[in-house]
């Protein structure tokens, strides 16, 4: 007999060995070995990220071993040191105001799962996800997505010229309810594949390709209304494949939920989009968008773009980062939009487009800012996943490079999802694999993944000057003038 995790909640169970057992069991001890891997890219990579959200008083120092972070494990429990958090930082480039920290107290989330190795073997669950929260809506199948009537000409025309356009009252109240419930139901049962984002420390709870383990995002993303905004936004004038059809074609390239950025994301362009060229080096086939839950708090967390920014011809397709004091990004610079989205609004852009968000500088407590964000093909999207490394490219199929996008990995939900991409990802068909992670690691050191490494790299070698450069623009409110 051996012990293994449930697929619903992670609980121990005894289950016979078998060769059937053994097999997958080796599967399963495989994808955590994966997963210790991937921990280890963003734990390297933590002090980068640091790097961009810093206070005014940045300054560099050496970088120490681990130590601190990591400590022997007592009775088959991880020690509270050996857990990272927003507030037990990487060491190697200052940490928040400490003296602020001081003064109000940093706020304990509420939404930060545990990491001990106990809680990984019986809370965490490693397979499908069905939760117990109703659907808000009676709904046929084969039905397409909820329509929204409030896409306007204007909408489009925004989106064209600026590169992002905020669309007010989405949802309604009973899909954001649906939405936060499902949310915080995944939150009170963690993923495994939540873990790498949950250490980082840049996140309470974040986790990618939820549509795949999780039956709740994946009905909220076939029928909710935000497949019909985004099929109508591609209206925009920037693809003219579904122009000339009369109709787009959305599909799901990935997404992410993302509960209470702690440590914010400086000037960047998103980069990890799926196997798609996201307008470098190709036709444009990509609209990146964010679902909002909550009331954007009134001092940070609020999404900030430069308008026309996607317009740049200076920041590569590998590259993440940037200081916008380079290349053709100081024309741009000035022209800064700040967003504060309610509840059910959602923000869509072009993957382009450069911009940042703000964490919470002293915790986030009972507040939360809850985003189901992600990109979407649009239209005759074609598969671009050569010799880059894709955490949302992680499946078991056999698309190659410059194939159709049309797969079950990459479903279709506008205008409306197909049957068999559904039945394949009830089967649990759909997600990662060992296939999909060989695959993965065997890009690692491709050109392209070196550069958008070596972005990272080259941030914190230079972090004194980006932090000049990059923060005047939207949010020194009152502190920094003192």
């Amino acid at each position: 007999v051996i012990f293994v995790p449930t697929a619903s909640r992670g609980s121990l169970l005894p289950i016979p060995t078998s060769k059937g057992t053994l097999a997958a069991q080796g599967r399963r001890m495989f994808a955590h070995t994966s997963l210790s891997i991937s921990i280890s890219l963003l734990v390297l990579a933590a002090p980068a990220a640091t790097a961009f959200s810093s206070p005014p008083s940045l300054s560099l120092r050496s970088s120490h071993a681990l130590s601190p972070s990591f400590s022997a494990t007592r009775g088959g429990r991880m020690s509270p040191s050996m857990v990272l958090t927003p507030e037990r930082n990487m060491q190697g480039i200052a940490d928040t105001d400490r003296a602020a920290e001081a003064h109000t107290g940093p706020k304990e989330s509420t939404s930060k799962p545990p990491i001990g190795v106990w809680d990984l073997l019986t809370k965490y669950s490693y397979g499908q996800q069905v939760p117990a929260v109703p659907f808000p809506i009676d709904f046929d199948p084969d039905q397409p997505p909820q329509h929204y009537n409030g896409i306007t000409r204007e909408h489009l025309e925004t989106l064209e010229r600026d590169g992002v356009v905020h669309i007010e009252g989405v949802l309604e109240q009973h899909w954001v309810d649906y939405l936060r419930d499902i949310t915080e139901w995944q939150i009170a049962n963690p993923h495994i594949w939540a873990v790498p984002g949950v250490v980082s420390g840049l996140y309470d709870y974040i986790q990618r390709s939820a549509w795949t383990t999780n039956d709740g995002f994946a009905k909220f993303l076939y029928y909710s209304p935000v497949a019909s905004v985004l099929g109508q936004l591609a209206g925009c004038g920037w693809f003219p494949d579904g122009d000339a059809k009369g109709e787009h074609e959305v599909r799901v390239s990935t997404d992410l939920l993302m509960v209470n950025p702690n440590k914010g994301f400086k000037w960047h362009q998103d980069n990890q989009n799926g196997p798609l060229t996201s307008g470098h080096g190709g036709k444009l086939d990509a609209l990146r968008f964010w679902v909002t839950m909550d009331d954007t708090p009134a001092d940070y967390g609020a999404p900030v773009y430069l308008r026309k920014s996607h317009l740049n011809e200076f920041v590569g397709k590998d590259e993440v980062f940037v200081s916008l004091d380079e290349g053709d990004l100081p024309q741009y610079a000035e022209d800064v939009v700040e967003f504060r989205p309610k509840a059910g609004d959602m923000i869509v852009w072009h993957p382009r487009s450069i911009h940042k968000v703000e964490g919470a500088p002293n915790g986030w407590g009972d507040v939360k800012r809850r985003v189901l964000g992600g990109t979407v093909a649009i239209d005759d999207a074609k598969y671009q996943g050569k010799k880059k490394a894709l955490f949302s490219d992680m499946g078991r199929h056999d698309l190659v490079q410059d194939d159709d996008l049309r797969s079950p990995f990459f479903p279709i939900i506008y205008p409306k999802s197909d049957p068999s991409e559904r039945a394949a990802r009830e089967r649990g068909e759909i997600g990662r694999s060992l296939e999909g992670f060989g695959r993965m690691v065997g890009s690692l050191m491709s050109t392209e993944n070196i550069v958008q490494f070596s972005s990272w790299t080259k941030v914190v070698s230079n972090a004194q000057k980006i932090q000049r450069v990059n923060e005047p623009f939207i949010g020194e409110k009152e502190g920094k003038a003192k």
